[in-house]
């Protein structure tokens, strides 16, 4: 994503601290119980490890993680790695629901790999990071236009960071994804050392290209799914993602216009989006469904809508994996929210302070850069995303980062760069993207490429955020690779 564009002397530099990796650090894996009636073949595991690489004999924090073995013993190749993305996903959870008769990441893989879940620091059954959810909740301008918003929006990340580095303690100021590809080494080393199999989705693609640069000789295979780049500026960046939601958008409107299960079958969506936009700009629409449960807000503004539609266009069908509703309800959404009931595009609140919603942040701000320091700086960015994407207006998580962090309590621990030319030393490794993704652009998957010299890059010619979860063509294609090694060709395109 973003860069600070250091000058190529200072790169080397930074690389070289980077790539400092601690490998002496040794611990034992704590073994619990953790299998019942509906899961007899899980395992749980934890594993101490250093909160700053830097300092192995300091202060440590404890990486939770699940495993079920391979079913097959006499052909099981290995550990096989999974990670879905956020960043703050929960691994854990797809390794239980698997482990409970769900063939959430399909029937084949768990013939041939121990499936290992492990949940990167400050996330799931790792030590997690806390916040204050009623801070979080204190809803405050996304797209500030006035100094009295900008102020606003910088004394809120400050008090919010605050809340959560007092809540969490050392921890706060290190998850950043270098430090959690090397918590991934040390559970490799623990488990036995056996080369790692590794499947990354979305922001798992970021970790497993971190890991390959660091460690690139203790891999067997790996597939990043739904890539990103972590070379980027902040401004291409928010170009390319902004760019690629409003794509899909257009893709749904013209869905709608031929689909009768859409809700705006056969009506002008884009013309219908633009309009609740600005209707809810002017007075924010009511979400009745809010005001029962109290799990998200009472009413939605505009910047609501742009934002969470995103959401709806992760993946066209619904996905039970991810929870994630699919474009029929978007165009619920939209329909309803004509009629006075705007709930579904309403924003969930936190409850506790644990909420999952936490870990994202504080990844990302550790991870990405956030230069804006003025409400100048900040209007400009406004003025591009609206150039670009002139429905969506750069309403992107993105945009979430870059605004989100400015003001945070915690220093950038892993900045954009390319990656180190260590990474050429990594075996084939096979990316995926959608040209449609909504989410991790199909620019940046070629950026990320373009670093990677052992690469394969597989495109699906359709929409949504990843492809393994969708058991198409692109899904086969990443089990056989995953199993036999056999990629396939450069260029390859499926349709699924």
């Amino acid at each position: 994503m973003w860069n600070n564009w250091k000058p190529a002397a200072l790169l080397g530099a930074v690389s070289s601290l980077l790539l400092t990796t601690n490998a002496d650090h040794t611990s034992t894996i704590k073994w619990s119980n953790c299998s019942s009636t509906a899961a007899p073949r899980l395992e749980c595991g934890s594993l101490d490890v250093p909160i700053n690489w830097n300092e192995p004999n300091g202060s440590q924090t404890t990486i939770g993680f699940q495993r079920l073995k391979a079913l097959n013993a006499t052909a099981r190749i290995g550990p096989l790695f999974f990670n879905p993305g956020g960043p703050g996903g929960i691994a854990s959870a797809f390794i239980t629901a698997t482990a409970q008769g769900d063939p959430i990441l399909g029937e084949k893989l768990n013939e041939y790999f121990d499936l290992i879940g492990p949940d990167p620091r400050g996330i799931g059954i790792s030590t997690p990071i806390l916040c204050d959810p009623d801070l979080w909740n204190k809803r405050v301008p996304a797209f500030p236009k006035t100094e009295s918003e900008w102020q606003e929006l910088v004394a809120y990340n400050e008090e919010l960071g605050k809340s959560c580095r007092n809540l969490t303690g050392l921890l706060f100021e290190h998850v950043d994804t270098l430090s959690v590809a090397k918590d991934f080494e040390a559970v490799r080393v623990a488990l036995g050392g056996e080369k790692l199999n590794f499947l990354g989705l979305s922001y798992g693609t970021q970790l497993g290209a971190t890991y390959a640069e660091l460690y690139p000789q203790n891999i067997r295979a790996m597939v990043l799914d739904g890539n990103m780049d972590h070379s980027q500026s902040e401004t291409s960046t928010l170009v390319a993602e902004s760019s690629t939601y409003e794509t899909v958008l257009n893709r749904f409107a013209e869905w709608c216009t031929r689909n009768s299960t859409c809700a705006l079958y056969e009506r002008d969506v884009l013309q219908i989006f633009d309009d609740l936009v600005a209707t809810a700009t002017k007075t924010p629409i009511s979400a009745p469904a809010c005001k029962v449960s109290g799990a998200c807000r009472s009413n939605v503004t505009g910047d609501d809508i742009r934002i969470n539609a995103q959401t709806y266009l992760l993946f066209e069908e619904a996905n039970a994996a991810f929870g994630l509703p699919g474009w029929t309800a978007l165009g619920t959404a939209l329909n309803d929210s004509l009629n006075g009931n705007a709930s579904m595009l309403s924003t969930a609140l936190a409850t506790d302070e644990t909420d999952r919603n936490f870990p994202g942040r504080a990844v990302s701000c550790l991870d990405w850069t956030h230069g804006t320091k003025s409400l100048s700086e900040l209007l400009y960015k406004e003025q591009l995303g609206k150039t670009v994407s002139p429905h969506t207006q750069g309403a992107t998580q993105t945009w979430g980062i870059q605004t989100n962090c400015i003001g945070w309590p915690a220093p950038v621990q892993y900045p954009p760069r390319y990656y180190d030319e260590n990474i050429k030393n990594a075996p084939p490794i096979l990316m995926v993207n959608a040209l449609y993704d909504p989410s991790t652009s199909i620019v940046w998957a070629n950026g990320a490429l373009g670093q990677i010299p052992s690469a394969t890059l597989l495109v699906r010619s359709g929409n949504g955020h990843t492809s393994y979860l969708l058991f198409g063509e692109a899904t086969s294609a990443m089990q056989d690779y995953l199993i036999t090694l056999e990629r396939p060709a450069p260029n390859s395109i499926v349709n699924s």
